[in-house]
């Protein structure tokens, strides 16, 4: 089995996901994390179809004592 050679020109890569909300998808591009998801509220046809994003950190999670 060979090993993987990455492709010189690539600059990240992409994982196609489903959510709630719809499609989307994760990645990194240059090492830094990205988000994709469908521009819902497109202005018209000048508009972009898809936009990037940092995504925001989920916030922890805290155990409750009693």
């Amino acid at each position: 089995m060979s090993e993987f050679q990455r492709d010189p020109n690539e600059i990240g890569a992409l994982w196609a996901k489903t959510g709630s909300r719809g499609d989307y998808f994760t990645g990194t591009v240059n090492g830094s994390p990205i988000v994709v998801f469908r521009n819902d509220k497109k202005p018209g046809s000048k508009g972009p179809d898809w936009r990037i994003l940092r995504p925001t950190p989920k916030p922890e999670k805290t155990e409750t004592a009693w």
